[in-house]
């Protein structure tokens, strides 16, 4: 069972084979092969697949972005004042954009879609600290001292 379901995962579209078998050089030796020109047939690359290459779902990528969003919630505890607004606002909109794009290619890449909530929901939550810290606790130290 447990050898069924790790076979599956190995093969599956969006799993951890790279460029889903269609060639093992990576993409940037691909590139710069298609800028060169052919020795024969057999080593020469069409765009066609340079296109089918670099369009793949890619499984490393989204695995390593965890480490963004790992680091996100490290900074949970960060005073506010320490975060930084253009940073959480990448890191917001990274998840939203990349989010929709996960579920809108073929196959889908739920690694992907899952990592990029994560970010989206970790950016939301800093930025969310860091106006109630810039905007709304000197409101509350105006009121605290008017009462008095």
């Amino acid at each position: 069972m447990a050898a069924s379901k790790l076979q599956a995962f190995l093969n599956h579209p969006a799993g951890p084979k790279t460029r889903l078998g269609v060639d093992p050089l990576p993409l940037w030796v691909t590139f710069f092969a298609l800028l060169l020109p052919p020795r024969s047939p057999q080593t020469s690359f069409s765009v066609d697949a340079f296109c089918r290459m670099s369009l793949t779902v890619h499984f490393w990528a989204p695995t390593f972005k965890w480490g963004i969003s790992i680091a996100n919630i490290a900074d949970f505890a960060k005073p506010p004042e320490k975060l930084s607004y253009p940073q959480q606002i990448a890191v917001t909109a990274t998840g939203v954009i990349w989010s929709r794009y996960s579920t809108v290619i073929i196959p889908k890449n739920w690694n992907l879609f899952s990592v990029n909530v994560a970010m989206a929901a970790t950016g939301i939550y800093q930025l969310s600290r860091k106006i109630r810290q810039d905007y709304f606790s000197e409101a509350e130290a105006e009121v605290a001292v008017a009462k008095e």
